[in-house]
């Protein structure tokens, strides 16, 4: 019974959100990526593998809101899963990327950035309170525009599964066409519950959607099993007189993606 309800809300999930192009993660490595002002956005992530043994579907919901200044204030549900983790959290927190000598012409076509966030992780299921923080660089090479993560992630239990005091984290994001990303990311370790590589493509869809597509392979038996990852995300205008911001919010929009494709194809 409690397979069949989280799979009746995830189907719920999915067809409720309407979709835009967007990225705030990769996979799960937060993205360089900041949520423009006055939007706000949301992101479905489903981990899953439908096969024995060790078949489970693992939920992740992600909403963001930009205040401006480079900077979003996030709320994630993470391990919403089936079989029942015991282990659900609401996380409530901040990411912020601030590019790093901006007025420097090289600096700025290469998007070199420093990113921050950290989420309290307020429990679902009396697993108490528990934290989680990162902080990564990143740039883009020249000519290739692939632009590549490295930083560190600390957590506890919440969210790993267990006490895991640093875990290092990288990221891989290659624009191909103007439509369509090769991505991966990768969280160390041997026993916490993001311990994976995760390799796949984004691609843009007609009216404004985009879909995510990866496989995710443990670093250790002790990580977990083996499966697929699917993302869908969108891009909500908030500004007060929506007639009226209409246009520019589509600007907006549009061009959150545009700058990770387009743009960077033709540096």
């Amino acid at each position: 019974m409690n397979k069949i309800k989280g799979i009746i809300l995830i189907i719920c999930f999915i067809g409720s959100i309407r979709i835009a192009n967007a990225q705030q993660t990769i996979f799960n490595v937060p993205s360089a990526d900041v949520t423009p002002k006055d939007v706000l956005f949301l992101q479905h992530e489903s981990q899953f593998r439908a096969w024995n043994p060790g078949s489970f579907w693992a939920g992740t919901h992600y909403a963001a809101y930009g205040v401006g200044h480079n900077t979003d204030l996030d709320v994630t549900l993470m391990n919403l899963n089936a079989p029942n983790s015991h282990n659900m959290s609401l996380g409530v927190g901040f990411k912020s990327a601030f590019p790093i000598f901006p007025k420097n012409e090289t600096c700025r076509t290469r998007e070199i950035k420093v990113t921050v966030g950290s989420e309290v992780l307020i429990p679902m299921q009396n697993n108490g309170v528990g934290n989680w923080s990162y902080a990564h660089i990143s740039g883009r090479l020249p000519k290739l525009n692939t632009r590549l993560t490295s930083g560190i992630s600390v957590g506890t239990r919440q969210i790993y599964g267990t006490n895991c005091p640093v875990s290092f984290i990288a990221a891989i994001e290659q624009p191909i066409t103007k439509k369509l990303n090769i991505i991966g990311d990768w969280f160390s370790g041997n026993n916490n519950t993001y311990g994976y590589l995760i390799t796949g493509i984004s691609y843009v869809l007609p009216k404004d959607s985009c879909l995510y597509l990866g496989y995710q392979i443990p670093n250790n038996v002790n990580n977990g099993k083996s499966g697929f990852v699917v993302e869908l995300a969108t891009l909500i205008p908030c500004k007060g007189d929506k007639k009226k911001d209409a246009g520019e919010n589509q600007k907006i929009i549009a061009n959150t993606l545009k700058d990770n494709n387009e743009a960077t194809l033709n540096k």
